[in-house]
């Protein structure tokens, strides 16, 4: 048998909730001489729920930068070195995936053996199915397509992905339903869960999400409704509702025929994510509302200048017409989105967002609010920018709080925002940094403390100008979809439109 551990860098109550490591169990359930078990922190953050160095495999499914350090402490308080060049044969095989790392592996890469840059369901086979011949040799999975084995050196990699979707939809819902009969809670609203799309097709320029999930992929609507009517069939009770999973649902080019078959034809409850202002007609949002959903939420991001240099091409009054035409289909309220911090905003764009939402209230619509700073990412037209400082994003965040035009505020500190920056766009030199956390408590005294230790990795890679004539640290992970050279010309394109002036030394 080979024993492969499933671990995530939290509690056993929030990593429960992540389909993610569901759907990697399922995926390794395939296999008759594999055995799974999950590993999780334990609720006083210095203990693990159990010892990884019984395992041959471990895999951790990491989510958010500022977890880094966390994966350090499991491994720590399982006797097993951190560094992977001090490693032995005895130790597990450590392999890291995720959307972040994905991204940028080199902040892990002292820590990881291989780390998997791509969809699980490729990944995840190809691992299980080369250990069995390679073993911990893992000089010998570099030729494998989506595998970066750090220890070699930075070597290109492309991203391995799943070209027909008909699996993935499958494999998504059926791990959400398996998880519902077996009483486990979820962050969907709805028991059955589609995936009906992965990539995005609309390049906003800060979303690195859209751009590191290339190439767009639809999953067929007749497959769809295949698998709903199976389970509904089968379990009315269970499956009396839907959460769509995808960037932009919207964009499906059968989204409305599957929102009537879902609403009119079967008479389930439907739960949308956010949803792009321009793709939203007067049909899509009655079709949504007919679906029981309540509360709307879309992401203006900023001013309308901004929003057009971003990539979003929607106007105030396209907002408002949404907003109204929600309101008439009887949805209730709105959660807005925005970002501050941007690079290229004046206070005058701060204006333009209070000019909105005050509109907007004048209206009588009720909407919460949730004010974010903008950070810096990997594989996005604005990764050569840099991020805008503290002083600067808690004005603006404190200039909006203070409107009071909203029935809820919430916000991502400025603090922990730079963090994330930083664990997002650093190279190796930043581990020394991610070990040192590892070794604290985690809370924002310690991390202030680093942070003033290492101020020369803030200022290298959070608050300055990247120069398009050099290598990134992630230049050598290749998405489909994505060239260095059309992310550069939409950079350009925003400066120009947004007034930034770059250091002529930077410009390419």
């Amino acid at each position: 048998m080979i024993r492969v551990a499933i671990a995530y860098p939290s509690t056993a109550r929030i990593a429960l909730q992540s389909l993610s490591i569901h759907i990697i169990r399922k995926i390794l359930g395939e296999y008759s001489n594999v055995y799974t078990d999950f590993v999780f922190m334990g609720n006083d953050g210095r203990s693990i729920t159990k010892q990884l160095r019984d395992f041959d495999i471990v895999i951790f499914s990491v989510h958010y930068e500022l977890d880094y350090p966390r994966i350090l402490k499991m491994m720590e308080v399982s006797g097993i070195n951190p560094f992977g060049f001090q490693r032995t044969a005895n130790d597990p095989l450590i392999v890291m995936g995720g959307p972040t790392l994905m991204a940028n592996p080199e902040p892990m890469s002292s820590f990881a053996d291989i780390i998997l840059i791509g969809d699980a369901e490729v990944l995840i086979p190809t691992l299980i199915d080369y250990y069995m011949e390679y073993g911990k040799n893992i000089e010998e999975y570099a030729n494998l397509v989506g595998f970066y084995v750090p220890s070699l050196g930075k070597h290109t990699v492309t991203k391995a992905f799943v070209r027909d979707l008909s699996y993935s939809i499958k494999l998504v819902h059926d791990t959400a339903i398996e998880l519902s009969y077996g009483g486990a809670k979820s962050l969907f609203n709805n028991l059955a869960v589609l995936e009906v799309m992965r990539g995005c097709p609309r390049s906003c320029l800060f979303c690195m999400e859209g751009f590191v999930s290339r190439p767009v992929r639809f999953a067929d609507v007749t497959a769809i409704k295949d698998l709903i009517l199976r389970d509904v069939n089968r379990d009315r009770k269970l499956v009396n509702g839907v959460t769509l999973v995808g960037l932009s649902v919207t964009d499906h080019p059968g989204f409305k025929e599957l929102m009537n078959f879902l609403v009119n034809d079967l008479g389930l409850s439907v739960s949308s994510p956010s949803l792009r202002v321009d793709s939203l007609d007067r049909d899509a949002i009655r079709l949504i509302a007919g679906g029981g959903q309540k509360v709307l939420t879309i992401a203006p991001e900023s001013s309308e200048r901004l929003r057009r240099a971003l990539g979003k091409g929607f106007s105030d009054d396209d907002i408002a017409r949404v907003a109204m035409d929600a309101i008439d289909a009887g949805i209730n309220h709105l959660k807005l989105y925005f970002m501050v911090g941007l690079p290229g905003e004046i206070y005058d764009d701060i204006n333009s967002i209070t000019n909105l939402l005050l509109r907007l209230r004048r209206l009588g619509i009720k909407f919460s609010l949730s004010v974010n700073p903008w950070v810096p990412k990997p594989h996005t037209p604005l990764q050569w920018l840099p991020m805008a400082g503290d002083d600067v994003i808690n004005d603006r965040v404190k200039a909006l709080r203070e409107i009071h035009t909203y029935t809820g505020f919430s916000t991502y500190s400025a603090f922990d925002a730079k963090v994330q920056a930083l664990l997002s766009l650093g190279d190796r030199d930043i581990s020394d940094l991610i070990f040192e956390a590892s070794l604290t408590s985690l809370d924002r005294g310690s991390w202030r403390r680093l942070l003033r230790k290492y101020e020369g990795l803030l200022s290298r890679y959070v608050y300055s100008w990247k120069s398009l004539n050099s290598e990134l640290p992630w230049s050598h992970i290749r998405i489909p979809g994505i060239d260095e050279g059309n992310l550069k010309s939409m950079l350009l394109r925003y400066v120009k439109e947004v007034g930034i002036d770059l250091p002529t030394q930077h410009i390419g």
